[in-house]
């Protein structure tokens, strides 16, 4: 479905990405994690088509990015910026609504069709009860619901999320995680999302992407990333694992300084 190849990208002369190479099948969910700064704000943005590669390809479904017209493409991979801007008063309903823009001809409204859909994707991410109400009025986890339904309103077969997991206390980062692990699962379609939290990244995902310094550190999947030497080795911390819920799970050692322990 998505394959990049040596891709790059400068910002003024600085190097963000440097000849990152990897590939994402259809459905599944991608963890894209690392320390800030490490490029994958960067990466998601290429995908995405919001900054074109300095060099190296980008080819999504057999097609590199220029061969795509921009709605076309809008219409097949949906994005989610890390800060969406969530000043304005408007209902969910419509905000969710707005996501159905690549479907209309240029002086188009959204027909009834539209808001059923929009409808549906909504309660796809538990956000029904949000439908009649202000984003101005609602909470940060909330408006995250309503923007990712927004998203989801375009059945896009790409999803790109940047920090999707940021600024919700640890009840909604687990019930987020659980929901674009629902997402995949049921509509079929590709979940790329960045987030810091190694241990969410890891534990509902199929892949986990390590970005380091612009570069691809490392691609495995969430067993192979949840050992404490990896850790060491990718992040820099010293940490132990516990297992719960089937799962592993990371514990950064005390103080940072001590050795590693199974």
């Amino acid at each position: 479905m998505l394959e990049l190849d040596r891709v790059s990208f400068n910002y003024a002369g600085n190097t963000a990405l440097r000849e990152v190479t990897t590939e994402a099948e259809a459905g599944q969910l991608v963890a894209l994690t690392g320390q800030n700064g490490s490029g994958k704000s960067t990466l998601l943005k290429v995908i995405a088509r919001v900054i074109m590669p300095s060099s190296g390809a980008v080819r999504f479904e057999g097609r590199s990015l220029r061969e795509w017209g921009g709605r076309e493409y809008a219409r097949s991979v949906g994005y989610l910026p890390q800060e969406p801007d969530a000043t304005f008063s408007m209902r969910a309903i419509d905000i969710v609504v707005s996501g159905r823009a690549p479907f209309l001809t240029r002086f188009g409204w959204e027909g009834e069709n539209d808001f059923v859909v929009a409808a549906e994707a909504l309660e796809m991410c538990d956000g029904g009860h949000l439908a009649s109400r202000y984003l101005d009025e609602m909470s940060g986890g909330e408006r995250k619901r309503v923007f990712l339904a927004r998203v989801l309103a375009a059945r896009p077969k790409l999803i790109l999320l940047d920090e999707p997991l940021s600024a919700l206390d640890v009840a909604h980062v687990q019930q987020f995680s659980i929901l674009l692990r629902h997402i995949v699962d049921r509509t079929g379609s590709t979940v790329i999302f960045a987030s810091h939290d190694l241990n969410w990244a890891a534990a509902y995902s199929d892949r986990v992407l390590v970005m380091r310094d612009g570069t691809l550190a490392a691609d495995l999947t969430p067993d192979e990333i949840m050992r404490p030497e990896i850790v060491r080795d990718l992040f820099g911390f010293a940490a132990s694992t516990v297992s719960s819920g089937g799962r592993t799970w990371i514990v950064p050692d005390v103080g940072g300084g001590g050795g590693i322990e199974n």
